[in-house]
């Protein structure tokens, strides 16, 4: 088999598996598969926004899938996987599996196109377009456009920045097909010119120039400060705490005159203090005479 019959054989498996999964994950909001060919096994990775109804009740839906990419598609070694599509609204495919399951319910076209329009763009989307073709209000069949922001339409911008998807929706009046363009929030336009904001500027800061004796103070003061943090003596301590209590006074303080007391009045005072304290003593010498006394009284009586 030739190179270009080999890649035309896989690319035509991978869109009929494609097809295949959309069918099946419908109500899983199927984004999207990968087919990654290794040596022992072929790993088949699935892009869903709700993974739960994918595995399916104790994985039921994805063995029963495995099953059937093995027999039906001729896959050997399959090893399925999940994904969860982290931002379900930038999602193209998700979209406009969405946008089809609503229009088979009986939702109306417009309400629903422009619903998921603000919501795309809410999610950051530089640009959103939804386009609706068919018997939509009458019986000739006519599309109507629904579109916010920005989309390349053509060139390496609309390929690389651009994810686009189509759907179907089957009605009773006839089938309903839905495109969706949506451009990503990381998409950077050739020619689009982006000014960065200016940095803000620092305010300047008025420096005063000390002079020498200032400076020269400056240090005094800091040897002073360091040498009385060194101080441990006590009565060092308390002498600069009387000092700290000081009070300066700029004017002279007045100084009264003490008058000395009138020698008279000291001799007096001095006199009269040695007197009050003879008196206790001759009182009780007198008291020690009369108990003496009464004791040879006591004797006389006895002896007689």
């Amino acid at each position: 088999m030739s190179a270009v019959k080999y890649f035309i054989e896989q690319n035509s498996r991978k869109l009929a598996i494609d097809e295949f999964l959309a069918r099946e994950l419908n109500a899983a909001g199927y984004g999207g598969v990968e087919i990654r060919k290794m040596p022992m096994k072929t790993e088949v990775v699935i892009h869903a926004s709700r993974p739960g109804v994918v595995i399916g009740r104790r994985g039921a839906k994805i063995r029963e899938l495995t099953y059937i990419l093995e027999n039906e598609f001729g896959i050997e070694n399959v090893q399925l996987e999940v994904s969860e599509i982290e931002n379900p609204w930038l999602d193209a495919a998700v979209m406009a599996s969405r946008l089809a399951r609503q229009l088979e319910r009986g939702v109306r076209f417009r309400r629903m196109a422009y619903w998921i329009l603000r919501r795309v763009m809410r999610a950051g989307a530089v640009g959103c377009e939804i386009i609706v073709k068919g018997k939509l209000s009458s019986r000739r069949a006519r599309y109507q456009k629904f579109k916010q922001g920005t989309i390349a339409k053509t060139g390496e911008p609309a390929d690389v920045f651009v994810d686009h998807a189509n759907d179907l929706a089957v009605l009773k009046p006839g089938v309903i097909g839905i495109t969706v363009r949506i451009m990503k929030p990381d998409s950077k336009l050739p020619g689009v010119i982006h000014i960065k904001p200016p940095k803000p500027r620092k305010k300047e800061e008025i420096e005063l120039v000390k002079r020498p004796d200032e400076e020269v103070a400056i240090e005094e003061a800091e040897v002073v400060g360091d040498t009385l943090e060194g101080i441990t003596d006590i009565d060092e301590l308390r002498e600069l705490e009387e000092l700290d209590g000081l009070e300066l006074v700029d004017e002279p303080l007045e100084v009264k005159e003490e008058t000395p007391p009138e020698p008279e009045k000291e001799e007096a005072t001095k006199e009269e203090k040695p007197k009050a304290e003879d008196e206790p003593e001759e009182s009780a010498e007198e008291a020690i005479l009369d108990d003496l006394k009464e004791l040879d009284s006591l004797d006389e009586g006895g002896a007689e």
